[in-house]
């Protein structure tokens, strides 16, 4: 701990002299770079990778209110709800499972050690997303441990305006909803506040939930220096009802989640530094029977303190970025024991151009976990452009993730943890072609995943407790399909706006059939997402939203959610509803999410 302050300090004295001393105008603007995508900062039409870009006016149309119900309408990415308004949902893509899904606040960690089932627990709200970017496949190579299927990035905003907003929303099961947002901006600085409460009923018994996210964001941008400060809490108590086990439905939970962190880029002549520096706190109370607290409940808190420094330099070859990760979390908890582990790692990426239709990115991650030893995580990425409007790509790379606490140590009466768990490890193929030609747009990508020592609870029949082990290798195989009509672009006064139809196929081989695997055989192997955005009359917009999913081991359902909206000068109103026609499905076995729910709103601009 006095090293990493030690470290902390020293750091946010090197950004606070360089934002002091700089005199040219810095060429990495943090709202500016693709995070997720390379080290190097690189134009979307370079990237060797598949990646996602949820942007503020799209986020707008859909019908949600969180960032976790955004990530439904994008393929490959499978959100498992255990309820509405983000109260839990395990994030994968392309097949894997949460644990292996990294999430990012503005290019920062905020994976939690204990379980994934807490990863969502974001200390931000929607109204301060400028946008999100999902990169499909693996990621360690740029950023080390748990980026195996993919890599979310949440990119909070940065250039303000003077407003003020206040919303007030209400819909079924008795739901309501407050907030109220704004922004300043003072000379070089910008700032963002967003204070929010939900509540509800719940849609059936032991359902009840009752949210509070707060947020304050600042950015200060000097000639050569910017400089982000992020602070955040999020408050989550919820009835969890059969949420890990349908033998207790009377479970409820609470987690309390506070976040910090401190994000800085500066030029020094041709080198450009970005040194981050952060901390994530997440307290989880459980109990196994909220009517007897007394018969198994557990009490968790983890503390991750995270530190990076990365150093770019532009030079004949393109950009070369290098540097340094020093993680420590810990765990006290009355069940899992008081455990703490670090993280070291070494990173290097070199971005190459050399002629005006290639472009190439190879890196690799030297990391080292605690007592496991130093280990190279390789991989690269290429680009072609054939045409200004085709992009041929390719990219191979390796990854790893190390088991949570919870895999190591989690016990109760129907689950049980494995201390001598190994990392879990994939080898990574993907094949894709873009096709842009401004009205329309196309995708295609193939990829293949090869799993090694792959994680998972299996139960080998219906008496036994769900236990954590290394099952043997898997392969997925995977085909990615989008397509996008934009018709605005045509005739403004043509009331259909946009129609982009997504389509993911997985295939994963199942080796050990004698295993009933509780989440990494439990993928969807046919998703399908239709949207639609039109205007109507008196100047309504709409937005539909078909959702096929079809998982293994699970049966198939379609939903259909839609938004109506209209602006006046002042103020916005809509209407949403979520699963339309009343379909009963779910996305964990035993755990059966919403049927309708319609939530009107307004959201008044004060400023």
């Amino acid at each position: 701990m006095k090293s990493f302050l030690n470290l902390l300090t020293l750091l946010y004295f090197s950004c606070y002299i360089n934002l002091l001393i700089g005199q040219t105008n810095l060429k990495y603007q943090l709202d500016s770079v693709v995070v997720t995508s390379n080290r190097t900062p690189v134009t979307f039409d370079k990237l060797g990778r598949t990646i996602s870009i949820l942007t503020i006016s799209e986020l707008e149309k859909l019908p949600i209110t969180t960032v976790q119900e955004a990530l439904e309408y994008v393929n490959s990415v499978d959100v498992k709800q255990r309820g509405p308004e983000g109260v839990q949902a395990d994030i994968s893509i392309r097949g894997g499972t949460s644990e292996q899904t990294l999430i990012l606040i503005d290019g920062t960690k905020i994976t939690d050690p204990q379980t994934a089932h807490h990863n969502m627990n974001l200390p931000i709200s929607l109204d301060v997303v400028e946008r999100i970017e999902i990169l499909k496949g693996q990621g360690s190579r740029i950023h080390g441990s748990n980026a195996l299927g993919g890599v979310i990035n949440i990119i909070t905003k940065s250039n303000a305006s003077n407003n003020l907003n206040v919303g007030l929303m209400g819909g079924s099961n008795s739901y309501y909803k407050f907030d109220i947002n704004g922004s300043t901006k003072l000379s070089n600085t910008n700032h963002f506040f967003s204070m929010s409460k939900s509540k509800s009923d719940g849609y059936r018994f032991n359902t009840n939930f009752e949210n509070i996210n707060i947020s304050l964001i600042s950015s200060f941008n000097f000639s050569n220096s910017v400089l982000k400060t992020i602070l955040g809490y999020t408050e989550k108590d919820f009835g969890a009802n059969s949420f890990y086990t349908n033998r207790f439905p009377n479970q409820a939970e609470k987690t309390k989640t506070k976040f910090a962190a401190l994000i800085s880029e500066f030029n020094l002549g041709k080198f450009y530094f970005s040194p981050k520096v952060y901390w994530r706190r997440n307290d989880d109370k459980f109990l196994l029977n909220k009517d007897n607290p007394e018969f198994y409940k557990n009490n968790h808190r983890t503390n991750v303190f995270g530190s990076e420094m990365q150093v770019t330099l532009k030079n004949y070859f393109g950009s070369t970025s290098f540097g340094v990760e020093y993680v420590v979390d810990k765990i006290t908890s009355n069940n899992l024991g008081i455990h703490n582990r670090e993280r070291k790692g070494i990173f290097f990426e070199q971005s190459a151009n050399l002629v005006s239709t290639i472009n190439i990115n190879i890196g690799s991650f030297l990391y080292n976990y605690s007592n496991t030893g130093w280990k190279l995580w390789p991989g690269f990425d290429i680009s072609y452009l054939p045409f200004s409007n085709l992009k041929l790509y390719a990219n191979f790379g390796k990854a790893f993730r190390v088991p949570t606490y919870t895999e190591q140590f989690y016990n109760d009466p129907v689950t049980k943890g494995n201390s001598n768990l190994q990392s879990e490890e994939t080898t990574n193929y993907e094949f894709g072609m873009n096709f842009n030609h401004g009205f329309s747009n196309f995708n295609l990508t193939l990829f293949v995943k090869d799993g090694k020592n792959l994680i998972d609870w299996v139960e080998t029949n219906n008496n036994d407790k769900w236990e954590v082990q290394n099952i043997s290798s898997i392969t997925t195989r995977g085909l990615e399909f989008n397509t996008s009509l934009n018709f605005s672009l045509l005739d403004k006064s043509f009331p259909l706006k946009t129609i982009r139809l997504s389509y993911t196929f997985l295939n994963s081989d199942k080796l050990n059939a004698k295993l009933k695997s509780r989440y990494t055989l439990e993928y969807l192997r046919h998703q399908v997402i239709l949207q639609i955005n039109s205007k109507l009359p008196f100047d309504i917009t709409q937005s539909w939203a078909v959702k096929y999913e079809d998982r293994l081991n699970s049966q198939n359902h379609f939903v259909v959610d839609t938004k109506l909206s209209k602006n006046f000068i002042n103020f916005n109103i809509f209407v949403k509803a979520t699963n339309l026609f009343n379909k009963i499905y779910d996305d964990i076995a035993g755990v059966p999410l919403p049927g309708r729910w319609i939530i009107s709103g307004v959201n008044f601009n004060l400023l």
